[in-house]
């Protein structure tokens, strides 16, 4: 999507800049509004928490408008629940494995397929591969992760580090392992939950 939007916006820069913050924050404009899915938000929220004036964005409503590559583009932007905030709380695992650039397409199939191998539960798998930001694939896992995994993600060639998100402490012996506790033990019955057996 960066690529669009430095094509089109080469001489806005401060165009850009808004599309950009809209397109992050799953922010559509649909007959000159603003959407958060399907929940309009007023322009004078846009200009105040993106600290702007609400003339630059209407003259930014203008110019998605009248390009139709733009105009398609922002009309289809949606928010995508993020359950990584909420899953600590029900003792989920979060991996999150950072790939060098160039690297995702060879290090991608070797980490599903040791998933596979080690029959690991999981949750939701979400992936960046992108030339302008960090490339990386976070998984999160109904329950803990077998420590022989990361051993196996440790040694594939393009893994740069391995942050673990553990809702309980871990002894991982990786050399690209990084491992946070969660700070908030909460009982709840989420463990008993047929998924966790």
């Amino acid at each position: 999507m960066q690529l669009i939007f430095d094509e089109y916006f080469k001489a806005y820069p401060v165009k850009k800049k808004i599309v950009e913050r809209l397109y992050a924050n799953g922010i559509s404009i649909v007959n000159n509004k603003f959407y958060v899915n399907n929940i309009e938000v007023s322009i004078s929220s846009i200009a105040n928490s993106i600290k702007v004036n609400r003339r630059t964005l209407y003259e930014t409503i203008k110019f998605v408008n009248d390009n139709p590559v733009i105009k398609e583009v922002m009309e289809n932007v949606s928010v995508i629940p993020d359950i990584k905030k909420i899953s600590l709380l029900m003792e989920n695992e979060i991996v999150t494995i950072y790939i060098d650039k160039g690297m995702y397409s060879r290090v991608t199939p070797e980490i599903m397929g040791a998933i596979e191998k080690y029959m690991s539960n999981i949750k939701e798998i979400y992936s960046v591969n992108s030339d302008y930001e960090t490339n990386f694939i976070r998984l999160i896992f109904y329950n803990e992760v077998d420590g022989s995994l990361f051993k196996i993600f440790n040694g594939i060639p393009g893994v740069n580090r391995i942050l673990i998100d553990s809702p309980e402490k871990i002894n991982v012996i990786c050399d690209k392992c990084d491992i946070k506790i969660c700070p908030h033990k909460i009982s709840s019955s989420f463990r008993e939950h047929n998924i966790y057996k």
